[in-house]
């Protein structure tokens, strides 16, 4: 059995209710913004600002899912200086994130047309009729491991 919070992913049911709530979710343009790298070592929105709560994104190259990844301040993770560096500009550091081999690729015009679509934990809870007491890290990370199992069964828009 799969360790688990409130969210059941043991059972088929609760599984499809998942997958059906995030879904829903990403067929609305609204939660999605271009992404940029911003040289030397940023990911940046250009157009303003996404959502300041918590949640999961997933980096899109496209409509191609690339990365998946889950934030306490989804704006912080994903447009500012101070949390999207990811350790890209220590020179000491022994190995690379996901992240920053996208940045280097979308430098190189290996990887374009570079969006972001958002899932905030408020509306995602919301969908599956969670109360308002919200979910556990514990099943935080168990959607993000969802959602990047299932990131190519999900159609972005």
């Amino acid at each position: 059995m799969l360790k688990v919070g409130s969210i059941n992913l043991n059972d088929s049911s609760e599984v499809q209710k998942l997958q059906g709530a995030i879904q829903k979710i990403i067929e609305s343009p609204n939660y999605y913004y271009p992404l940029e790298f911003k040289p030397s070592y940023y990911f940046t929105i250009p157009n303003g600002t996404c959502p300041k709560e918590q949640g999961w994104y997933v980096i899109l190259s496209g409509q191609v899912p690339i990365y998946v990844g889950v934030a306490d301040d989804l704006n912080a993770r994903l447009n500012t200086n101070h949390r999207s560096l990811d350790g890209y500009a220590k020179k000491d550091r022994a190995s690379d994130s996901e992240r920053n081999f996208i940045k280097r690729f979308n430098e190189l015009g290996i990887i374009m047309d570079l969006r972001v679509c958002v899932i905030t934990e408020k509306e995602l809870l919301s969908e599956l009729g969670v109360g308002a007491d919200g979910i556990s890290k514990l099943d935080r990370d168990n959607i993000e491991k969802f959602i990047n199992i299932f990131r190519c069964h999900f159609r972005f828009k």
